[in-house]
This record gives structure tokens, C-alpha cells and sequence, in this order.
């Protein structure tokens, strides 16, 4: 097997986990719409990071960031509503990126593997940064399960147990934006949602508790990933989409699948 394959199925497993455990808050919060947003944003970061040199990964966390605080203020305003904010930079911040690309970009961008992923391009440098990430998130959410989860099931209790709502927002938003820096080469731009979606969207139908729908999403994306990137070496189709429709029929193949209570 070549090189380039084994990095590609050892940054899809660390891009699953950081997915998995994230997305299952994505779906909790209902903030679907929100990942969207700061997906979309995501093309900025690249052309960021490709005008200042300071690396892909690094202008990704900025602007992901930067929206993501942004869109949190905004949601603090009472004549804002949610779906207007949200609906705002989601189009904006991605007519932004793909003008500034198209600015900073050459005839040697690729403008496909941005929008749609490219993840036999994966380098050691990219497993690297891929798997710190793993690390800054499980740390994040191990040390702060319990707040985050109250926040999650029961906003009024949290606030009475005192604990800060926005900082754990903004603590939020953060990982979300580390997590879209590191699936830009997994699934593109356009698609990172469906990392942060579809596979918590089938672990709760298997699973009981919180704990174990996040390892179960956190399996089926692994698993998700893994089938979608030897389906398109084989048949060489686009990496990107193919994991996106290998989670969607799966989706669908949950659905028929015993309810847990």
C-alpha cells in the first residue's frame, strides 16, 4: 500500500474522532445551521492563509474563529434573530472566500480539492496538526463534560449552578472552528457539515446516553470515512462526496434499526 494512502486513513481517523465527539453537541444544541455558517466560512481562511503565508490551517482558525465570535455577540442582541444571523455570514463569508481566492489564487489552485476535499494531499505536516487538534479537543471536553453537557440539557439549571454561558459558547465555537480547519482536506468546504452531522444523527438512534452516542458517533464516522476513501481509490471517484453519501446511506440503513430509549 503507498504512503500517501496510510496517511490519508491515520488523519481520517483522528478527523473522525474530532468530528464524532463534536457533533454530537452540534446535534444536542441544534446548532446544525451554526456548523454551516463557520463551514462556509472556511474558503476565507484558505485565501487568508495563502495571501499572509501563514499556512492554511493557521488562517482556517482565525476566520473560523473570528465568525464564530462574531455570530455568538450578534446572537446576544435581542432584534437579531438566529436564522437571520446565521443565514447572513453563512453566504456572505462564503462569497467573500471565493472572491478573495479567486484575488490571491493562480491558475496552480486547486480550486476542487478546497470545495470538495482532497485527502490522498494529506501530509505529515497536516497528521501532525490533525492530531493535535485531537488532542486540544478530547482535553477541552473531558475537563469540561459536565458543565457542557448541563449547558446542553438544561440552559436555566446551568446558569443557576453558575456557570458562564457565553464562555462556554465562545469554548464551543472555538473547537467547532478547529474542527472545519482540520476537514477542509477530508471533504471540502462545502461538505464539512455532514462530518458533524450525519454521524451523530445515527448514533442516537443506537444509542442510551450521552457517553455512548458519542463513541458510537465517533465509530461510525471512523468507519464512514474509511469505507468512503477505499470506495473512491477503487472506482476513483471524488474522496470528498463519496464519504458524504457513504454516511448518507447509512443514515438511512439506522433508520430501520431499533429505536434505543
Amino acid at each position: 500500500m503507498d504512503d500517501f494512502i496510510y496517511r490519508a486513513i491515520v488523519a481520517s481517523i483522528g478527523v473522525s474522532i474530532i468530528a464524532g465527539s463534536l457533533g454530537c453537541f452540534v446535534i444536542w444544541k441544534r446548532l446544525s445551521y451554526f456548523s454551516d455558517s463557520i463551514s462556509h466560512s472556511a474558503l476565507l481562511g484558505v485565501a487568508l492563509g495563502l495571501v499572509t503565508g501563514l499556512g492554511i490551517n493557521l488562517g482556517l482558525v482565525i476566520v473560523g474563529g473570528l465568525f464564530a465570535t462574531l455570530i455568538v455577540v450578534l446572537q446576544q442582541k435581542d432584534f437579531w434573530s438566529n436564522d437571520a444571523v446565521l443565514g447572513i455570514f453563512s453566504h456572505v463569508s462564503l462569497a467573500l472566500g471565493i472572491v478573495v481566492l479567486g484575488i490571491v489564487g493562480n491558475q496552480n489552485t486547486d480550486y476542487f480539492a478546497y470545495l470538495f476535499g482532497d485527502i490522498l494531499s494529506i501530509t505529515l505536516r497536516d497528521i501532525y496538526w490533525i492530531y493535535l487538534v485531537v488532542f486540544i479537543v478530547i482535553s477541552i471536553l473531558v475537563t469540561n463534560w459536565k458543565k457542557l453537557l448541563l449547558l446542553t440539557l438544561n440552559e436555566e439549571l446551568a446558569k443557576a449552578e453558575g456557570i458562564n454561558k457565553l464562555f462556554y459558547d465562545l469554548l464551543f465555537m472555538f473547537l467547532i472552528a478547529l474542527a472545519v480547519s482540520v476537514s477542509v482536506q477530508i471533504v471540502g468546504v462545502l461538505l464539512i457539515t455532514s462530518l458533524l452531522i450525519i454521524p451523530p444523527a445515527i448514533a442516537r438512534v443506537i444509542s442510551h446516553s450521552p457517553t455512548i452516542m458519542i463513541f458510537s458517533s465517533i465509530f461510525v464516522s471512523i468507519c464512514s470515512v474509511l469505507v468512503g476513501l477505499y470506495l473512491s481509490i477503487d472506482f476513483d471517484l471524488a474522496t470528498g462526496p463519496t464519504i458524504v453519501i457513504t454516511l448518507g446511506v447509512l443514515f438511512f440503513i439506522a433508520q430501520f434499526l431499533p429505536k434505543k430509549v
